[in-house]
């Protein structure tokens, strides 16, 4: 009986290694900028306090009493620590891009002009899905 392990490419192995930089340097920034948050290292939009006495109220009520900018409107508010902490979030949601970037990059240097055709066509579909040019309007 012959055991048929498959090995991963060098596709695969880019994306992990990628993902696993992305990954390590994004858990840093969410460590950092929460913490930049709760510990007041930086200015906030919101006082915390203000924030943990209002955990009990529907997501409708809690957008009321602190409005909160819509699509790529907060960057300007980068320092700011709610915002920061945020902007961890936003960064790990990249990190997709990120990895098809770099795989793209191993496809072409391939000559595959399938896959890289596909993995462009991602990047780019992922981007204008972030972009926000096309939504429903909420």
């Amino acid at each position: 009986m012959s055991e048929n392990h498959a090995h991963p490419n060098k596709a695969q192995l880019v994306y992990a290694a990628v993902l696993h930089w992305v990954s390590t340097i994004g858990i840093v920034f969410v460590i950092a900028g929460f913490a930049a948050y709760v510990f007041g290292l930086l200015p906030a939009t919101y006082p915390i306090e203000e924030i943990a006495g209002s955990w009990h109220l529907g997501s409708a009520e809690l957008n009321h009493l602190y409005p909160q900018p819509t699509g790529w409107s907060w960057v300007p508010d980068i320092l700011r620590g709610d915002v920061l902490s945020f902007s961890s979030i936003v960064y790990l949601s990249a990190a997709t891009i990120v990895c098809l970037v770099a795989v793209a990059g191993v496809f072409i240097s391939e000559k595959n002009d399938i896959y890289t055709g596909i993995a462009i066509l991602q990047i780019l579909v992922l981007l204008v899905a972030a972009s926000g040019l096309i939504g429903s309007g909420h």
